[in-house]
């Protein structure tokens, strides 16, 4: 028998901490793979990008035959905390709110078009004291990026059930009042 597991935990730490039995960890440990994050392996980028795209043509019954360059350009410039799954996730989204068969740029949510990338010497200048920052919090930023996101999420969903609200928040997998909510509290329409 093989067993393949994956953690993003420091099991030596876990361990240490009482959390993590030792025995099992050696019993798991026989040959460790250490996989870098997304984001120091962009060249795997179109690769995944393109297992995606077939992936979810043929679940999703879509036909997108391609992803436009622009739109290749945003997922390989963008941070990919979430990692592998992050990107399939948006991947799947896109996909599945589809109206063509190219992808673009402008296909994708909002904060992977609006993220550029910061080479670490930057991130490390802009997070030294006596730096300039962007004006707002963090904690305002996020929750712009995500309004922006469900905003994006609920009007694709609407175009896709011609305004149907009902079908709409089972395509999002919400319930119907929470969709309505968000619907008024973004000025959207539709119907039932």
């Amino acid at each position: 028998m093989r067993l393949i597991a994956a953690t993003s935990r420091d099991l030596t730490k876990e361990i240490a901490a009482g959390r993590f039995r030792e025995d099992l960890y050696y019993r798991l440990n026989v040959v460790p793979i250490q996989l870098p994050p997304l984001r120091e392996r962009r060249e795997d980028i179109p690769l995944l990008v393109e297992h995606f795209r077939q992936k979810y043509n043929a679940r999703l019954k879509k036909n997108v035959e391609r992803i436009e360059d622009d739109a290749l350009a945003a997922l390989s410039g963008y941070s990919w905390p979430g990692n592998i799954r992050e990107l399939e996730n948006v991947l799947e989204r896109t996909i599945l709110f589809a109206e063509r068969p190219v992808i673009r740029a402008a296909d994708l949510p909002p904060s992977l078009r609006a993220t550029p990338v910061s080479p670490p010497e930057e991130l490390a200048a802009a997070s030294s004291p006596g730096v300039p920052t962007a004006p707002g919090s963090l904690k305002e930023i996020v929750k712009e990026q995500v309004q922006a996101i469900e905003r994006d999420l609920i009007v694709r969903g609407l175009e896709v059930t011609n305004g149907n609200v009902t079908r709409t928040a089972k395509l999002l997998k919400i319930s119907r009042k929470s969709l309505q909510m968000k619907m008024k509290e973004f000025g959207l329409r539709g119907e039932d």
